[in-house]
C-alpha cells in the first residue's frame, strides 16, 4: 500500500492550531486511494507533540534537532527528502504557510515531482484525484491532477476541519522518535522576534474593522480608525498587502500568513476576499463586506453585502452613529 506522508512541524516544540488539519486532509485523501498515513512531526524535542498526532490513530515518526526548535525550511527538507526515500510515499502533504511553501518546493525540485498549493478540496473522479485552488483573490477556481508519480501538496489552513481525536475509535498509533544525524543544517536561526506593537490583540477584540486594498491610500486609514472607535473593544485589522506596503504594521494582518479570528462583527473594508484571507476570519459570528466589486470572493462568506465606495459609505456610518447615540 502507498504512504501519504503529512509532515507538520513546530514553532518552539508547538504545533500551530491549524497543524493537526493536515491530518483530516489526509484521511480523506486516503480513504478514496487506499494510502496509508504517516505523519511526521518536526522539532528540537517534540516527544510531547508526537503523543498528540498520535491520537489520531496513526504512525508518527517524529524528527528531532536543535535547529528546528524555530522555523527551518532547508533543514527540515532535508530530512524530509530521507524520510521520502525510506517511504516512497505517493503524497507529501505541508500546510500552506510560507515555510510549508518553502520545503515544499525545495523537495518538489530535488524530487522534480508535481507540486499543487494552496489546495482548498479535492475530488476522486478517474484515476487521479483532481485538487481545486483559487485564482485571482478567490474569482476562479482551478482544477489541477498531479503529473504521474509522487505529487507534494500544500493544504490551505481552515479548508479541512480538525477531526476530534478524542471521540475516535481508534486506537493510538506508534510513536518513533528519530533524532537527525549527518544532515548539517544552512542556516541556523536565532529566535523568534515579537512584534513591538504590543497594543494590538485581534485574537481578543469583540469587533475588527479591517482595511484592503480598495481603500486606496493609506490617508484613507484615518476612516478605518475613526469606524473602530464607534465600538468597545475594537481593534483594526488589514489584508497582506496593506501590510507589504507597509501602511499597517503585520501585527494587524489577518488570514493564514497573519492572525485568525472569531470576532462577534468582522468588517472588510476594500478586501476582494483571497482565500488565505477568507480562512482567517471564518470563525466570526457576523461579518460585513464593503466593497465596490460586486463580484467580491469575500461576499460568498459575507452576512452583509454592501457594494459601495467605502468612502462615501463609512462618512454616512459615522454620522448615522452620531445621530443615533449623540448625547441629548
Amino acid at each position: 500500500m502507498k504512504n501519504i506522508l503529512v509532515i507538520i512541524d513546530t514553532i518552539e516544540n508547538r504545533v500551530p492550531s491549524s497543524g493537526f488539519e493536515l491530518i483530516s486532509f489526509a484521511e480523506q485523501l486516503a480513504e478514496t486511494r487506499s494510502l496509508n498515513i504517516l505523519v511526521v512531526i518536526a522539532g528540537g524535542t517534540i516527544g510531547e507533540a508526537a503523543e498528540k498526532a498520535a491520537r489520531f490513530g496513526h504512525t508518527v515518526i517524529g524528527l528531532e534537532h536543535d535547529s528546528l526548535i524555530h522555523p527551518n525550511p532547508e533543514l527540515l527538507a532535508q530530512a524530509v527528502d530521507v524520510l521520502i526515500d525510506e517511504t516512497n510515499p505517493q503524497y507529501a502533504c505541508f500546510q500552506h504557510t510560507m515555510r510549508g511553501c518553502h520545503t515544499a518546493a525545495l523537495l518538489s525540485s530535488w524530487n522534480n515531482t508535481s507540486c499543487i498549493t494552496a489546495v482548498e478540496s479535492f475530488n476522486s473522479s478517474g484515476d487521479a484525484p483532481v485538487f481545486r485552488r483559487s485564482l485571482f483573490n478567490g474569482k476562479i477556481n482551478i482544477d489541477l491532477t498531479p503529473g504521474p508519480g509522487r505529487a507534494v501538496l500544500t493544504v490551505l489552513p481552515g479548508a479541512f476541519a480538525v477531526t476530534d481525536s478524542g471521540s475516535s475509535p481508534k486506537n493510538p498509533g506508534s510513536v518513533e522518535i528519530r533524532r537527525i544525524f549527518g544532515i548539517d543544517s544552512p542556516g541556523r536561526p536565532l529566535g523568534i522576534c515579537e512584534s513591538p506593537e504590543e497594543t494590538v490583540r485581534l485574537e481578543e477584540s469583540d469587533v475588527i474593522i479591517s482595511a484592503g486594498r480598495g481603500i486606496g491610500s493609506p490617508e484613507n486609514l484615518d476612516l478605518i480608525r475613526a469606524v473602530a472607535r464607534l465600538f468597545p473593544n475594537s481593534a483594526i485589522g488589514a489584508s497582506r498587502i496593506i501590510c507589504d506596503q507597509k501602511w499597517l504594521p503585520y501585527a494587524h494582518q489577518v488570514g493564514v500568513t497573519g492572525k485568525t479570528v472569531s470576532p462577534r462583527l468582522y468588517m472588510a473594508c476594500g478586501i476582494s476576499g483571497a482565500q488565505q484571507h477568507i480562512a482567517g476570519i471564518k470563525g466570526s459570528q457576523l461579518i460585513v463586506a464593503i466593497n465596490t466589486d460586486p463580484q467580491a470572493a469575500i461576499f460568498s462568506i459575507s452576512d452583509y453585502i454592501i457594494v459601495e465606495d467605502l468612502k462615501k459609505f463609512l462618512p454616512l456610518l459615522i454620522q448615522k452613529h452620531e445621530e443615533l447615540y449623540r448625547s441629548p
